[in-house]
């Protein structure tokens, strides 16, 4: 090979080298990833805590990028935003990977990247905020009691700004994170608070997504808890009508509405001492159970029907007097968990939701539903005892774009009911919304994942087929705890 060949190829392989690396100041490693059999890169990039102040102390961001595995190489990669608010996306990265975007990593990279204060990103984790199962008493009391909020408050203080970790922040970690890895546009798919992410992110960089796929849609205007009484309230009764229909459950659970409110009536006077079984030492014990947790819990079991399907016999125990069930289920569900960050919870809604409720809107939205009142009003509690970061004062606006998007509603959702993504979907030319029947708050369908992956690759909603919701059916409901 004559040596001005050579010379050209060295350049052509530097100028190829240097165009990868140039743009990037990621320094990405292989690693290995959980549930992730092929070829996975990791690494951190750091940013100021403070982004406006440019100084101080740094963070860093804790990233997964798992390299597309054909070519040629699509330009725009898919960014996965988890839920929450305090869910690490690259926690996510297996089940992710491997079943809702499976497809997409033919020729498109996918892209975790944990938010400021979840995962590997400096996590705001408290130890105990009252959602530990070993300690029963807690568990099953009162929700987010002062003493504990006020304590993981002080020592989060020690470990960053709690005024510094807002939803506005972090989809400007995002975006430079995106520059510097050397993307000009993405494509987002997101769940639950993920969503609210992915349209503040869109509100403020249109200019570098391609499109979006929301499932379980939240907006800004959502003021987290607030909804969910009415959420909840509306999944209970679409598990009555369904239970009502299938003989087995109407056989088997003939008086379950009657039962359930006559649950409830039992609190009327206070606390119930109930036995259950620790999950540590197996054994039978009395512990007190608060009404407000017992309702927050069934509000856990309706989030997706994949466990909605125990309420009926959870219920029909309960009337029976035994808590044995319900507690056994309460402990495996448990939607603060170890894995959640609550520091960064707090700090999102504390800033982001609870200042824009009224006392009004609580007693409108709450009112008539099992769930109540409490709720809200032991967050709003927890939110006096935090720290409060800023958020421009239109935040809470309605978001338009351009964008194409859909959007993907449970009528069942207990969490995200179906009417915010009806009503924000009507400000996306360029959207379609998609009502799944007999679906929770939920991303476990082979017919999501399929729309997920045909709407990211096509880049439009046009021409989309989304039929097969239709064909959508709950799993039978059980008639003993598996």
């Amino acid at each position: 090979m004559k040596q001005p060949l050579i010379l050209a190829l060295l350049f052509t392989w530097l100028s190829f080298a240097f165009a990868v690396a140039a743009p990037g100041k990621v320094k990405l490693q292989p690693c290995r990833v959980l549930e992730v059999s092929t070829r996975a890169m990791c690494g951190t990039y750091d940013v100021f805590e403070n982004r406006l102040a440019n100084a101080g102390r740094k963070i860093s961001l804790n990233i997964v990028v798992l390299p597309a595995i054909g070519t040629p190489v699509a330009p725009d990669p898919v960014f996965w935003l988890e839920g929450g608010p305090g869910g690490a996306a690259t926690e996510a990265a297996g089940p992710v990977s491997q079943n809702y975007l499976r497809g997409l990593r033919k020729d498109r990279d996918l892209v975790f990247l944990d938010e400021r204060g979840t995962g590997k990103s400096n996590p705001l984790k408290s130890d105990d905020i009252g959602e530990d199962p070993s300690n029963l008493n807690g568990y099953f009391g009162k929700l987010f009691p002062p003493d504990l909020i006020r304590a993981c408050r002080e020592k989060l203080e020690k470990e960053g700004d709690l005024t510094l970790y807002t939803t506005p922040i972090a989809v400007d970690d995002m975006d430079e994170v995106r520059s510097a890895l050397g993307y000009e546009r993405i494509n987002i798919a997101a769940t639950s608070y993920g969503t609210l992410a992915a349209q503040v992110y869109i509100r403020k960089y249109p200019q570098h997504v391609r499109s979006a796929f929301l499932v379980g849609v939240v907006t800004p205007g959502f003021k987290l808890p607030l909804p969910f009484a009415r959420a909840a309230q509306n999944a209970l009764d679409h598990l009555f009508e369904d239970c009502g229909v299938d003989h087995r459950c109407r056989d088997k659970f003939p008086n379950l509405k009657e039962e359930f409110y006559a649950v409830l009536a039992r609190f009327d006077h206070g606390p119930l001492d109930v036995n259950m079984v620790g999950p540590a030492t197996e054994r039978k014990r009395v512990v007190r159970l608060e009404r407000e947790n017992y309702v927050e819990h069934l509000r856990a079991f309706l989030y997706s029907t994949s466990t909605a399907r125990f309420v009926p016999f959870v219920v029909h125990q309960a009337f029976l007097n035994n808590f044995v069930p319900f507690g056994t289920l309460a402990t495996e569900i448990n939607l603060g968990g170890s894995r959640t960050s609550r520091g960064l919870y707090f700090s999102v809604t504390c800033a982001e939701a609870i200042p824009f409720i009224g006392e009004k809107e609580i007693v409108d939205e709450t009112s008539g539903t099992f769930l109540g009142d409490r709720r809200v009003r032991a967050h709003v509690e927890a939110c006096a005892n935090w720290p409060q970061g800023k958020v421009p004062e239109d935040f809470i606006q309605p978001i338009k774009a351009e964008i194409p998007v859909i959007m993907f509603s449970g009528d069942a959702d207990a969490a995200a009911p179906p009417w915010i993504a009806d009503a924000a979907a009507k400000l996306w030319p360029n959207g379609l919304l998609i009502r799944a029947p007999h679906t929770g708050h939920q991303v476990d369908s082979p017919c999501t994942w399929n729309l997920m992956q045909t709407f990211i690759r096509a880049g439009s909603a046009r021409h989309i087929d989304a039929s097969c919701v239709a064909r959508a059916k709950r799993p039978p409901f059980a008639s003993q705890l598996e």
